[in-house]
């Protein structure tokens, strides 16, 4: 025998065992990925939005096309309500409110499938939201500053803009919206980019004119203001809307009714998704502004006053003649809001905002026998018949001007005037307020106190 024949069988024996080993090797991989279900390979979440609004998602992509999956193989810790759809090989977890500042969150995932395989797996993942914080103005003698503060921190917090005579401030995006005293009586309406402090002013529509309120989306960059002129005085009856996109022009124009005229307003408020403006004209009719046609402009109720948009976008607070209401922007059912008692006494109720969770943040007046209101109060109330407090100023001597909801309905910012009887104002002739004035945020839940600062108009 040859010594090259010899060679050649070696070779074929070492070729086929080569070959039988890898073919062993491919099947055994294969058996293995057989029995192995689908695999996690990122997930994205927004740790900011998703305290913000509802309906922000958790992204979760697998390795390889889905199967589909249902609400009923999801948990999440700590229990949030969520919806869930499949496209190829992403999850995405849809939560239904807003999730809490500052918490660990886990979402589980149940039976994930492909396909292509019977075998299943379990898709776990834990995030953390971001911390929460406010903005509010502190006004000085001669300059005045617009501060954010961490709901967890202490002291005043970070000056964000320093300017005189600030009458109105208010976050949008990466920019404030601030309105001014021009030197006259009125107002000045400008915009500062939070990372640089760069001033732009916006044109008003006409000369003379001063800002009642200013309206901001949470998304989105239209900014709705409520003017008045200064010929009038202060206590004048005309109040205009206008509106400004500072993506445009970022000049503020007139909202103009059937008649062509501007709309006299008594308030606007944004809907949760910034599409709509809710306003509340002079005749006591609310009015719901597409804002992509404002000339669409529909009817919707008549009320007295109306206060807020809950955190889910789905209900409006308002009041009429016998009492407050809870309006369903969807369908416009109405639901009569009946406050309750307040350790078995009677209160009279006033503003209120509605959470996602069916419960409501409300001002309540305590009265004595005689009628008298002896205490003002900032309650939880959940229609049952007993309501919680929340805030109560020292032996009742205090007043609370205004609050604010967190939009995770978390906590509520509360304006303070601590004591009444030696309470000064600060002179100014626009949204002026006690030297005194106070912002304390308050915990929903616990009805703790967790933050006390100078100042007033806080935002969330």
């Amino acid at each position: 025998m040859s010594p090259t024949s010899s060679d050649g069988r070696a070779f074929r024996r070492a070729f086929w065992w080569t070959t039988a080993v890898t073919a062993g090797v491919a099947a055994v991989f294969l058996l293995l990925g057989a029995l192995q279900g689908p695999k996690l390979s990122t997930a994205q979440v927004d740790s900011v939005r998703v305290t913000e609004q509802a309906g922000q998602q958790l992204r979760l992509f697998a390795n390889q096309p889905l199967s589909d999956v249902t609400v009923d193989q999801i948990t999440v810790e700590p229990a949030v309500p969520v919806q869930v759809s499949v496209q190829g090989e992403l999850i995405a977890v849809q939560f239904e409110r807003a999730l809490n500042y500052g918490t660990e969150y886990t979402v589980t995932v149940t039976g994930v499938a492909s396909p292509s395989r019977s075998a299943t797996s379990d898709f776990v993942h834990t995030f953390t939201t971001a911390p929460g914080s406010f903005l509010y103005v502190d006004r000085g003698d001669d300059v005045d500053e617009v501060l954010v503060a961490d709901v967890a921190g202490t002291g005043r917090g970070e000056v964000l803009h320093a300017a005189p005579g600030i009458q109105f401030a208010a976050p949008l995006e990466n920019a404030l919206i601030l309105a001014r005293d021009d030197g006259d009586g009125g107002s000045v309406l400008e915009v500062v980019d939070r990372a640089s402090d760069a001033v732009e002013r916006v044109r008003l529509p006409a000369d003379g004119l001063r800002v009642d309120a200013l309206r901001v989306p949470r998304v989105g960059t239209t900014v709705a203001v409520i003017l008045s002129s200064t010929v009038g005085g202060e206590d004048s009856a005309d109040r205009w809307l206008a509106l400004v996109d500072l993506a445009g022009a970022g000049v503020a124009e007139w909202v103009t009714g059937l008649d062509g005229e501007p709309i006299v307003t008594r308030d606007a408020l944004f809907t949760q998704a910034g599409d709509a403006l809710l306003v509340h004209d002079l005749d006591q009719a609310l009015l719901r502004l597409p804002l992509a046609d404002p000339t669409l402009i529909l009817p919707v109720a008549q009320f007295s006053d109306v206060h807020s948009v809950s955190s889910d976008g789905r209900l409006l607070s308002a009041t009429d003649p016998f009492g407050g209401v809870a309006v369903d922007l969807e369908s416009g059912d109405e639901q009569r809001i009946h406050p309750s008692l307040f350790d078995d006494e009677l209160v009279f109720g006033a503003d209120f905002h509605l959470l996602a969770s069916g419960e409501w943040v409300q001002r309540v007046a305590v009265t004595d026998p005689s009628g008298l209101a002896v205490a003002n109060l900032i309650v939880l109330d959940d229609g049952r018949g007993d309501s919680r407090l929340l805030a109560r100023t020292v032996q009742d001597a205090g007043s609370f001007v205004d609050f604010r909801v967190s939009p995770n309905d978390q906590y509520v910012a509360i304006e303070v005037v601590p004591v009444v009887a030696e309470a000064e104002p600060d002179g100014r002739a626009v949204n002026g307020r006690a030297t005194s004035i106070t912002v304390v945020i308050v915990d929903i839940a616990s009805g703790e106190l967790v933050r006390s600062v100078a100042g007033f108009a806080p935002s969330w």
